[in-house]
């Protein structure tokens, strides 16, 4: 693990990216719940908008020959989601190795004109850094630079 980054089960050491998102019919069975494969799918919602927020978009990343498939998925199932709730993918970068990248999402139920936030689900997913033939590659300190969000005031006290 590298600085301004936290492992799973721990603070993390930056916040969240947020995406809100409401549940669509054709992602539920009859009786309305979200069929669980849908989580990945909006962990992967969360994913592109945080990096899109760090000025890293898989289409430039792509171009510039640089990929990072999945190598490992995991998630936590806590709750169902139903039909048209209000859900928020909280998504955080845990973790930068030398090809690697892991980050860590919650899925959150967050009805309209509330303050709460009921945890539905938690998860991660960890990318290999490839070239276009998919073979390994290192992550360069320009990437790992612009991925990593800057040091919070204070830190390395």
């Amino acid at each position: 693990m590298i600085g301004r980054t936290a492992r799973a089960g721990t603070e993390p050491a930056e916040t969240p990216s947020l995406v809100p998102l409401r549940v669509r019919y054709p992602e539920t069975d009859r009786m309305g719940v979200v069929h669980h494969s849908h989580f990945f799918v909006w962990f992967e919602l969360g994913r592109t908008e945080l990096m899109r927020e760090r000025g890293c978009t898989y289409k430039d990343l792509e171009e510039s020959g640089i990929f990072f498939p999945v190598v490992e998925a995991a998630s936590r199932y806590r709750r169902p989601a139903h039909y048209d709730e209000e859900l928020i993918v909280e998504t955080t970068l845990e973790e930068v190795t030398a090809a690697t990248v892991r980050f860590g999402y919650r899925l959150v139920r967050h009805p309209a004109g509330t303050l709460e936030r009921e945890e539905l689900a938690r998860g991660f997913t960890v990318h290999a850094c490839t070239g276009p033939g998919g073979r390994p590659r290192r992550i360069t300190g320009e990437l790992r630079g612009r991925l990593l969000p800057p040091p919070s005031p204070g830190a390395g006290r």
